[in-house]
């Protein structure tokens, strides 16, 4: 994955979610859930661009 941005859209091993948060250092992001609004820390690596979904949108195209 390229580069991850605060608020973009994920795909995780937990589903579908919203980045909150990034920690470079340790290479983590804070994602929510978009199901049940869980948090959950994602390895950076692990994350996969959810192209359907858009900023300031909180459904599929």
């Amino acid at each position: 994955m390229g580069q991850v941005t605060k608020g973009m859209w994920v795909e995780h091993q937990h589903g579908l979610g919203r980045i909150l948060v990034i920690d470079e250092q340790e290479q983590v992001a804070l994602v929510e859930s978009h199901s049940d609004h869980e948090q959950y820390a994602v390895p950076i690596e692990e994350l996969e661009e959810q192209l359907q979904m858009h900023n300031g949108c909180d459904r599929y195209y």
